[in-house]
């Protein structure tokens, strides 16, 4: 496998090749191990009769000199010596023996580093389900071995003083092994595996230790998902103490290795009890106390229920981190002292992050020459430590020594230039560089992270490199068969919620790999339990959440640093009750960051003038680093939907939410303190019938007569309506003053405004059929039925969370800002003109500008409270966060050297503030076009400026222009300031549709209008454009439900 990607760019600087010559041992150690098999092959065992012989040394001799290639980190031909091993190892007719286990754990442990989990737990359990096919061979060892091993041995000589002085037990390279049984005639009518009885030496203890490691990287690859498949615990019935053991050495060795591998079956406080217990040997360590010591570690660092770390135990797993590494290194065990470091560096809090450091660069400096693999990894945790600790220069020096090593070109480790990646993400971040900036340093790392993360293939097909990933497809796997299950819901909890404070610790590579993934799924899985379930409120949860998924996929690490910026900018009121505490007690990142931005909310407050894009940069600088450290960000932009929120809306205010899941459209409805839900079944007719009533209206005509020569229309939408709320929905106009519309896909095109007004609940066209006759004589055949929009003020939001809550800070000045092209009169400059004039004139002291005089939106000074883009503006429907707010053309470019302007990217930027309410009536979507599209061109927008602290927007769906655009502009520069954008948008479409107008005056009518008589505003296509976003304005929720 050929390496991912260049190691210099891990670390966003080029570092050449050493010129020193590559090493030829490697290859020389190789070799001789293919000798060494050559010669075993040609020997002979006269006991085995029922399998193939490959020598009298288990495992082969060729595994230890693999052991030697890993370790020095090349892992290619690492590979190739393990499978020579594996082919070495002894056969029979049951397959591989128990000297094939080693083998199969160390070419797992290549495939980890080389970042194909797949492989990696392929050959576990092929380790695995040997240890079980060969269950009693503990009780076939002669323990008695242990007892001749000697005295306590002194340790090496060649390390650091903590290192040399560890005291080693005498455990014998090998032990004695009783096989087989005595042959008589009724065995061998039997058949199956016939042995004779004979003695071998094994290597028991390195057996034991790879039984323990796998066990361990199971529990690392498969998290708490390991114990949920029988192969572990069958693992653990097949390694029992033997019965009538009475070796005190051999209890402890075998209760080190089933400590361990209590990991794997998540009994994570009996791995606790068992480090206390087995971790040493008549008080020296032994081959598996470094694994013990790790997963005691592991443990550890998961902290309390909460995920909450004390200081003291912080301070006690970086003790345990330098037993670990001096007993790896006095053990030979190089391979182990950079993940107990790591784990110990993400344990660590300021007090030990120099003692972690010291400790690196020791084992880094020392190990170069012993196994690369430990040095590398050592150097990047020393960078990791460094950083940490605000130790910038110091963190670049140790990261240029571990680019150093992994640039040669026989050390191949894809996992951990991951987590340089990582580091050096961090220190780029320090220096100024911030995500979704200028590209430089971080962009590269954070680049080389994701092609690690989520492109890592072999011969061209992807493979899954990360443990989160991994477990992802076992959940999804398991929820297809399951659905409903209870362990299947907390597992979609799991991947669902912010990344824990324990994944953060154990491997931030992994946490940052899970926020990446795309959750969307697992929350359309939770919508399928909701709905089997017939729960509206938790359809409601989870429509809130594919939706704020949306908006997450947008946005680097999903969403992390926006929910960063919300720490740093709302008011500690609108904080659900857990984040209070970490703005309360917050980080002394998150605390410095805090106090600058509401420092610079309260400074220019009247300040019409951008701010600096300079502040931002820093201020985004500081947003990114904390969103890079080993934190629990909690959720926060958009919000989330509480239990109690249903019974908190005002009466006669109705929550509308609808999402499209395949075939059928999930609606629920919230009003009256309950939520109910239901099942349209008919989605996929739905576009086809929005369409329709758009080009009824004229909507979605491009050429030809725009204006309908009847109300046809009415007929479309009261069918759309039947088909939105089937008789099953219980669907109740009644009382409903204000109704809250979440669309979702095609729906957002739809102009709710025209659906047919009802009183009470609605009836089919069949029973409305059946009572025609009975109010025929009752009705006026001159006068139209009510729509929605004469009878409910309807407003629309992005997801549920933001339909009931505010979030962000904006201005709380009350100028205007207009900024207007030729957008009424397109022919005619000087009427254009003249109308801005007129709409202006009754404004107080409003802003005027054009294209080129208008400053950057995205940073526009406080001072200015409601902005109004009166001009065209065309949405990037393939980047919808690249969509600006102004329009940006070849003759007027907007932008400068921090980047472009007024893009929804950087709304939701820092600085923190901006407009209280923005207009952009002259905004172009699909609906306006022959093919409708899944809406993003609305939903994003929305979705961004709200989370950027914007209160009330208004947007068209088409664009009109002229006279009819005039009437409602108008309203919202001189209304705004004093009632609401949504009170401004309502009286200017009640002036228009009482409007007269004229050809002449509007844009979107041509000559084949000319005939049309008596031409009004009251006409859908002049009207029916216009929506309004807002939020109910809940207060935050008192529990975290």
């Amino acid at each position: 496998m050929k390496p991912m990607f260049p190691s210099y760019r891990f670390a966003g600087m080029t570092v050449h090749p050493s010129p020193t010559p590559q090493r030829t041992w490697t290859l020389l150690l190789f070799a001789i191990a293919a000798l060494l098999t050559f010669g075993a092959a040609n020997r002979t065992e006269a006991q085995v009769v029922g399998g193939g012989n490959t020598g009298n040394q288990y495992p082969p001799q060729n595994y230890y000199t693999a052991l030697e290639i890993y370790r020095d980190g090349d892992m290619k031909n690492a590979i190739n010596a393990f499978e020579s091993a594996l082919r070495s190892s002894r056969t029979d007719v049951n397959g591989k023996w128990i000297d094939a286990i080693p083998v199969h754990a160390m070419l797992a442990e290549c495939y980890w580093h080389l970042g194909h989990l797949p492989l990696c737990r392929t050959h576990l359990d092929a380790g695995m389900q040997i240890t079980v096919r060969n269950r009693g061979w503990l009780g076939a060892i002669d323990w008695n071995g242990l007892n001749q091993g000697g005295a306590i041995r002194a340790g090496a000589t060649n390390l650091w003083p903590e290192a040399n002085a560890v005291r080693l037990a005498p455990v014998p390279k090998g032990l004695m092994l009783h096989s087989g049984e005595i042959l008589t005639e009724q065995r061998l009518q039997q058949g199956g595996r016939i042995e004779n009885q004979n003695l071998k030496r094994v290597d028991a203890i390195e057996i034991m230790r790879s039984i323990a490691l796998m066990m361990y990287r199971r529990r690392v690859v498969m998290g708490e998902l390991s114990a949920q498949e029988p192969l572990a615990a069958e693992l653990m019935e097949s390694t029992k103490y033997p019965s009538g053991l009475n070796s005190p050495g051999g209890r402890s060795l075998i209760g080190a290795m089933r400590g361990v591998g209590q990991l794997a079956v998540a009994e994570d406080s009996t791995v606790v009890d068992r480090v206390g217990k087995y971790s040493t040997l008549g008080g020296a360590v032994h081959p598996i106390t470094p694994l013990m010591l790790l997963a005691g570690m592991t443990v550890g660092v998961s902290g309390d229920a909460t995920g909450a770390l004390d200081p003291n135990m912080a301070a006690g797993l970086v003790a345990t981190s330098q037993q670990a590494v001096n007993s790896a290194a006095a053990l030979e065990q190089y391979e182990f002292i950079g993940e107990a470091l790591q784990l110990a560096v993400g344990a660590a809090g300021p007090q030990q992050y120099g003692k972690v450091e010291q400790t690196a660069l020791l084992a880094g400096r020392t190990l170069i020459r012993e196994s690369r693999l430990a040095s590398l990894h050592c150097y990047l945790v020393a960078a990791d430590a460094a950083i940490s600790a605000g130790r910038v220069d110091a963190a670049a020096e140790s990261m240029t020594l571990a680019i150093e090593i992994a640039s040669r070109r026989d050390v191949d480790f894809p996992r951990l230039e991951a987590y340089g990646a990582y580091v050096a993400a961090r220190i780029a971040a320090a220096r100024g560089e911030s995500l979704g900036g200028p590209e430089g340093k971080l962009s590269n790392a954070m680049g080389s992270l994701n092609e690690f993360v989520n492109n890592r293939r072999d011969r061209n097909r992807p493979v899954i490199s990360m443990p989160s990933h991994y477990q992802l497809s076992l959940v999804q796997s398991m929820m297809g068969r399951s659905i409903g299950n209870q362990s299947t819901k907390s597992l979609l909890d799991y991947f669902t919620s912010p990344v824990s404070l324990p994944t953060w610790r154990r491997d931030p590579v992994d946490a940052i790999a899970l926020i990446g993934l795309d959750s969307t799924p697992l929350h359309r899985g939770r919508l399928e339990l909701a709905v089997a379930e017939n729960n509206g409120l938790d359809v409601l949860k989870s429509t809130d959440r594919i939706h704020a998924a949306r908006l997450a996929s947008a946005l680097p690490l999903r969403g992390r640093l926006m929910d960063v910026r919300s720490l740093v900018t709302d008011p500690v009121e609108s904080f659900w009750p857990s984040t209070k505490d970490m703005v309360v007690q917050p980080p002394q990142m998150i605390a410095e960051l805090r106090q600058r931005v509401q420092t610079s909310l309260r400074e220019g407050a009247d300040d019409t003038e951008p701010r600096t894009a300079a502040v931002a940069s820093v201020q985004e600088s500081l947003v990114t680093q904390i969103a890079l450290q080993r934190l629990r960000i909690p959720s926060i932009c958009p919000p989330s939907v509480a239990s109690e929120d249903a019974a908190a809306l005002p009466p006669g205010t109705g929550l509308l939410t609808f999402v499209v899941d395949g075939p059928r459209l999930v609606a629920t409805l919230s009003r009256d303190g309950d939520t109910t839900g239901w099942i349209s079944p008919a989605g996929r007719r739905i576009p086809t019938m929005i369409s329709k009533l758009l080009a009824d209206i004229g909507a979605n005509r491009s050429r030809g007569k725009r204006l309908p020569d009847d109300e046809s229309w009415r007929d479309t939408a009261a069918k759309l309506k039947e088909v939105l709320f089937p008789p099953n929905s219980g669907w109740n106009e009644t009382g409903l003053e204000n109704l809250v519309i979440v669309p979702d896909g095609p729906l957002w095109y739809l102009p709710f405004e025209l659906l047919p007004a009802s009183d009470g609940p609605d009836v089919t066209a069949e029973e409305n059929d059946d009572a025609a006759d009975d109010a025929e004589a009752d009705r006026d055949p001159l006068s139209p039925g009510q729509l929605w929009a004469d009878t409910i003020k309807l407003s629309y939001a992005p997801t549920p969370g933001l339909a009931l809550r505010e979030v962000g800070a904006a201005s709380e000045a009350n100028r205007v800002a207009v900024m207007a092209g030729t957008f009424f009169a397109p022919r005619q400059k000087e009427l254009n003109d003249q109308m801005i004039e007129e709409m202006l004139a009754a404004a107080d002291d409003p802003l005027q500008w054009t294209i080129g005089s208008a400053p950057p939106t995205d940073r526009v000074g406080l001072g200015v409270a409601h902005l109004i883009v009166a001009s065209p503006l065309t949405p990037n429907v393939t980047a919808p966060m690249a969509t600006t707010t102004i329009p940006s053309t070849t003759s007027t470019p907007r932008s400068d050297a921090s980047g472009q302007w007024d893009q929804l990217f950087g709304w939701v930027r820092l600085p923190a503030g901006g407009p209280r309410t923005v207009a952009l009536p002259g905004y172009r979507t699909a609906a306006g076009a022959a093919k409708l599209g899944d809406g993003s061109e609305l939903f994003f927008p929305l979705a961004t400026l709200r989370c950027s602290g914007v209160k009330e927007i208004t947007l068209s769906r088409w664009v009109t222009g002229g006279h009819s655009a005039a009437t409602v502009i108008g309203e919202l520069i001189n209304e705004t300031p004093h009632t609401s954008l949504a009170s401004a948008t309502r009286r200017g479409v009640s002036l228009l549709r009482q409007a007269e107008l004229a050809v002449a005056g509007e844009p979107l009518l041509g000559k084949a209008d000319e005939d049309s008589q008596d031409i009004t505003g009251n006409q859908p296509l002049f009207w029916a454009t216009y929506l309004t976003s807002g939020s109910i304005g809940l207060p935050a929720p008192k529990s975290d439900e």
